[in-house]
């Protein structure tokens, strides 16, 4: 009985730990995504035009780990970040 205890408890940490990495990691994508929202809004978004910019380009940094992809989508002078992480997942940030 003592083992089928520890073997569960085991399974039970494995799972919170894998759960807090991936709230980690979404975390830090969202924090970068609205840190290219921030400097595409400094450098002036034009009306009127619809264009997509890389992340790295506006944040002249490069992405952070796990993060797979970022794009600042600039639509009638409203911005939002669409960034990609590792396991397929997506977010997209708005200011």
């Amino acid at each position: 009985m003592r083992s089928f205890g520890l073997i569960l408890l085991a399974f039970v940490a494995g799972v919170m730990i894998m759960v807090a990495a991936f709230a980690w990691q979404g975390r830090a994508a969202r924090e970068y995504g609205r840190e290219a929202l921030r400097a595409a809004q400094k450098s002036g978004l034009s009306a009127g035009v619809t264009y997509t910019v890389g992340c790295a380009e506006l944040v002249k940094r490069p992405l952070p780990g796990g993060v797979q992809g970022c794009e600042v989508e600039v639509k009638d002078a409203g911005a939002s970040a669409v960034v990609r992480v590792e396991g397929g997942r997506v977010f997209r940030v708005r200011p």
